[in-house]
């Protein structure tokens, strides 16, 4: 289980590197769901989308530790395109 911030920002970078960085999937991902749904979607929600379904994910395994942190991880990301998006 995820204990400090710097853990989170481990695991952060850990999915980077298998998946992009957090700004470049999120824009990617809030691309597809946009054109899918035929409604904007921006990074930031696409992430707080994820962060949902993780919620509904623990709120049926409430003891899956490590969906526990994903959900910190995502509001981590929230928190760095929001940054990036104020910069």
């Amino acid at each position: 289980m995820i204990e400090n911030e710097f853990q989170i920002d481990e695991l952060i970078h850990k999915k980077a590197q298998e998946y992009g960085h957090p700004m470049r999937f999120f824009r990617q991902l809030s691309k597809v769901w946009s054109g899918v749904l035929d409604v904007e979607i921006t990074p930031q929600k696409a992430a707080t989308m994820m962060l949902l379904f993780k919620s509904v994910r623990l709120y049926n395994n409430p003891n899956k530790v490590d969906t526990q942190d994903d959900i910190q991880g995502y509001l981590k990301i929230v928190e760095i395109l929001n940054d990036f998006e104020q910069s």
